[in-house]
């Protein structure tokens, strides 16, 4: 089993709790010691931790033309060429990676938070209006962690997608104002 490595100063957020932190000092190969936004500090094995990426929002053009990548195809729309009405992105990690079978969790995570954040961002800077995120049930981490990070943005909408279309486990983000967004931590 590999563990991710942290340095000091990663933030990070918990596998399978709430909260977040800081790395402070490394004490072995397996555990940090993990000051939490509350001023507290805990020893953490590093299987326990997600790194949280910062969002860069500075400098992002207004509109760039470039592909959007996606495991399903465009759907065909009625509008311009450039225009969509709903691109869907699967976050399944054996559709990200076809080696995430010899990952663990946190890789896991860590690969699908990374995918949907440059998903999102790209579809910020294009003409999506509607992009749904399948994320899956499961224990329900990766559908906090993104909604976690949805809530940094301004201009933009976000529920349960369709039941009918996708069950319980996709999350639909509706662009609202291309012109609001900046993370709002």
């Amino acid at each position: 089993m590999t563990i991710m490595a942290f340095k000091v100063g990663d933030k990070v957020g918990f596998l399978h709790e709430k909260g977040e932190g800081r790395v402070i000092s490394i004490i072995s190969a397996f555990k940090v010691r993990v000051e939490l936004t509350e001023g507290l500090e805990i020893e953490v094995k590093m299987s326990e931790l997600v790194a949280i990426k910062p969002i860069p929002l500075t400098n992002m053009p207004s509109s760039p033309k470039e592909p959007f990548p996606s495991s399903q195809p465009k759907p065909q729309s009625k509008g311009k060429p450039h225009s969509s009405d709903e691109i869907v992105i699967d976050l399944h990690a054996e559709k990200l990676d076809e080696h995430s079978y010899a990952m663990n969790n946190a890789q896991k995570l860590t690969l699908q938070l990374d995918h949907f954040q440059r998903a999102l961002e790209r579809a910020l800077r294009g003409h999506a209006k509607k992009i749904v995120f399948i994320h899956g049930v499961g224990n329900g981490v990766l559908k906090q962690s993104i909604r976690y990070i949805l809530n940094r943005y301004e201009g933009i909408e976000f529920s349960d997608a369709s039941y009918q279309k996708y069950g319980h486990g996709a999350t639909e983000v509706r662009i609202i104002s291309r012109n609001k967004f900046r993370a709002s931590f």
